[in-house]
């Protein structure tokens, strides 16, 4: 199979297409965080801080 100038043309088009979509998907998400002081509270109080709290017991378990 090979590859003509025209099917690289239109793999580059999708590759920009859906590298775009997921960056745009993750700037609208950390944005929407950042301007949202309740959700923004809501995920640090719920699911950071936990989280931040297991994985460094679990280090320390391992280090001892």
């Amino acid at each position: 199979m090979t590859i003509s100038i025209d099917s690289i043309w239109v793999l580059l088009g999708i590759a920009i297409i859906l590298g775009f979509g997921g960056y745009l998907g993750v700037y609208f998400a950390v944005h929407f965080i950042l301007t949202s002081k309740k959700i923004g509270f809501w995920l640090t109080d719920k699911i950071i801080w936990p989280l931040y709290l297991k994985i460094k017991a679990w280090g320390q378990k391992w280090t001892k």
